[in-house]
């Protein structure tokens, strides 16, 4: 067995659990078993290409949702076809930690380890987003966020601040809002379409995001479908009213708040509106999303999701 592990060196939380997971996997006997640290930004999509490329079994990120996306992003660039992709994993240790909810994962290394040694996988689904002004082809596990939620993510990716991740993420949401223009947005679906102002729009793969945002409480990981939870016209004011609706998974009833499902979907618009996808900004719109159905194989419980 071949195990890797992608480790987001950005987080100090990791440095005491390292020793421990290395010494963890050497007394079970668990193979070849490697730790790579990232050292720059996206590192994590090369060491995920090149590992794969080179055939390791099972490939786990360490960090959170970002360093997640990055990994999967490494796997789709590797010249080899699906069937031999390995198995991926996820040891929490993020900020928000939002994919981790969705798969109920949880950041112990004697978890994890069982896992692997019971060889508990699903195939779960991904979502596949084409910039269309810098022709990028993305892959996501959770979520993409059209509007504030892209601005929140630049903000975030600029912060040097100290404050806890919930913290931070109120912190930044309630500057989004000073600081945010709603945007006309088209959104085209093959069974329905939207258009207006948008504060918010949430098309995901996973349940939450945003550190714990349940907007999309239907969303599935094995459905084959998206999740979609349009906000628009609203206000600051209103939005914090239902702060704890968003936390616990109710669904807002509003003129301005719609959800829907889809396979695909265009987003346009005429405006610069940002998007962004498992917490990582890619760019503008106008953008087509699709779901790829059971794409891989995922380390995770048989009864989560």
């Amino acid at each position: 067995m071949n195990i890797v592990f992608v480790v987001n060196n950005k987080n100090e939380r990791l440095a005491k659990e390292i020793p421990k997971l290395r010494q963890y996997c050497q007394d079970k006997d668990l193979g070849s078993v490697q730790f790579i640290p990232t050292i720059w930004k996206k590192h994590a999509i090369e060491i995920a290409k090149e590992v794969t490329e080179n055939g390791c079994n099972y490939l786990i990120a360490v960090g959170g949702d970002g360093t997640l996306h990055e990994v999967i992003n490494g796997v789709f660039q590797s010249s080899l076809p699906a069937t031999e992709y390995p198995v991926i994993g996820l040891l929490p240790y993020g900020s928000a930690n939002d994919f981790a909810r969705t798969a109920g994962l949880s950041n112990s290394i004697e978890e994890l380890i069982g896992l692997i040694q019971s060889k508990s996988t699903q195939q779960i689904d991904l979502g596949k987003i084409v910039i269309h002004q810098s022709q990028e082809t993305r892959y996501f596990i959770n979520i993409t966020g059209i509007g504030l939620g892209a601005l929140v993510i630049q903000k975030l990716e600029k912060s040097t601040s100290t404050l806890s991740p919930s913290l931070k993420y109120f912190k930044y949401i309630l500057k989004g809002f000073l600081d945010y223009t709603k945007k006309e947005v088209n959104c085209t679906s093959s069974h329905w379409q939207w258009k207006g102002k948008l504060l918010q729009m949430v098309i995901a793969n996973g349940r939450y995001f945003g550190n714990a945002l349940c907007t999309t409480p239907d969303a599935k990981l094995t459905d084959g479908q998206f999740q979609v939870a349009i906000f628009g016209n609203l206000s600051l004011w209103y939005y914090l009213k239902n702060l704890v609706k968003l936390k616990t998974g109710v669904k807002i009833k509003h003129p301005q708040v719609s959800y829907h499902q889809t396979k695909e979907i265009l987003i346009e618009s005429m405006d610069a509106c940002g998007i962004e996808a498992d917490g990582e900004y890619l760019g503008l719109a106008p953008a087509t999303l699709s779901v790829l159905p059971k794409a891989i194989s995922f380390l995770m419980h048989p009864e989560a999701n």
